[in-house]
């Protein structure tokens, strides 16, 4: 029984686990991280000074990796996605004299080279994308999410509205597109209201960037490649390689971790629960066993020995299958932080989780059910 209740509670937890890590690696991410190199690059440029180099730098990796074989488009970012480089409020229309920054929406920021949102596969809804024309000498302009669009913009269109937010300057930018939501976070965390600008106005940060390269193939193929050429227009600037996906295979590290190690502690408790069942029951048979052969003896089929065995074994087991049933309502609240699109309680996981154990103990205890029917009466009226 207390076997049986252990591993009703190590089986549940980690049911509920494998649950929300499933739906942690399901969920949409509002981007396409298949075949997608990420290289981050810094320029070493003085501050204002080096700014047209730094910009320099990355148009030129850009025109010349768009054009390389197997490349589908290239972009720059300032922190990939469900990663969160910068993060601000946010004021729509009008800036007072004097804006009172803690009480306005908070934003994150990002900023962006055109071509980014195709490299990456996230939709434009509405409006246009950056270009190369989009300098720090032409009016400012800004895409914002489909979040912040909900939040500041519900039932009407904020296409050529003024959005300021205080990154390297309080200058009002345009609104010229909205994109979908992106989970900044990673998996577990909710879209939040972004703000994407443009790199060749934003000279903040703009010394380091992440190209991303959707590629036809395998993308680390060209990573060699891209540290030529970055080589080429800079032998300065250091490079460092990844893809899209190992960024996100780290994201759920921790999770996938914690579901493993609760699924290995649930196995061995399964295999507790079968051995101890099957010890105790063969034990119990061997010392019934002149009790079955006479039974059998007064007419008793083997299958009426084998549902008298299993019926004893399986009332043993449901009451411990219930106090660990009980245990685990009560013990999993605490995987609530955990857990993902998932509750402590989920219904189907505690069924699933009894309908397996049921099992479990039925094979565990056939087999000495199955050889107590087969005793011999001859044996054991000898011995009676």
């Amino acid at each position: 029984m207390a076997e049986v209740a252990l591993a009703v509670t190590l089986v549940s937890a980690a049911g509920l686990l494998i649950k929300s890590f499933v739906a942690l690696h399901n969920v949409a991410l509002g981007f396409r991280p298949e075949n997608v190199l990420v290289m981050r690059a810094t320029v070493a440029a003085p501050f204002p000074v080096g700014i047209p180099r730094t910009r320099q730098f990355f148009r030129d990796m850009l025109a010349r990796v768009s054009t390389l074989p197997g490349v589908l488009a290239a972009g720059a970012t300032m922190a990939p996605p469900a990663y969160v480089d910068s993060t601000g409020g946010y004021i729509i229309d009008q800036l007072p004299a004097q804006p009172d920054w803690s009480r306005a929406p908070s934003v994150v920021l990002s900023v962006v080279a055109p071509d980014t949102f195709t490299t990456l596969g996230i939709p434009l809804k509405r409006g246009r994308d950056f270009s190369d024309n989009d300098t720090s000498d032409r009016p400012f302009v800004a895409v914002v999410n489909e979040a912040l669009v909900r939040k500041s913009f519900p039932n009407e269109s904020p296409l050529g509205r003024t959005i300021f937010c205080p990154f390297d300057s309080l200058e009002g930018m345009k609104i010229i597109g909205v994109v979908g939501d992106v989970r900044q976070g990673g998996p577990e965390s909710d879209p939040m209201p972004e703000c994407y600008m443009p790199y060749l106005q934003h000279a903040f940060n703009g010394a380091s960037l992440s190209l991303v390269v959707r590629t036809a193939g395998n993308p680390e193929a060209l990573t060699q490649t891209l540290q030529s050429l970055a080589h080429q227009i800079n032998p300065d600037a250091p490079m460092k390689s990844t893809t899209m996906e190992a960024m996100l295979h780290e994201d759920v590290a921790a999770p996938r971790f914690r579901t493993f190690l609760f699924a290995v502690f649930a196995g061995l408790a399964m295999c507790l629960a079968i051995a101890g069942v099957y010890g105790v029951m063969a034990f119990t048979i061997g010392q019934r066993s002149n009790e079955f052969g006479l039974r059998i003896a007064l007419g008793a089929s083997p299958g009426s020995v084998v549902r008298l065995v299993l019926g004893q074994g399986l009332a043993l087991a449901s009451i411990g299958l219930a106090l660990g049933l009980a245990a685990s309502i009560a013990g999993t609240r605490s995987l609530k932080s955990m857990l993902f699109e998932v509750q402590p309680n989920d219904p189907l996981v505690y069924l699933a989780v009894a309908v397996l154990l049921g099992v479990v103990v039925l094979v565990a205890g056939y087999i000495p059910a199955s050889r107590a029917a087969k005793t011999d009466p001859v044996v054991a009226l000898r011995e009676e």
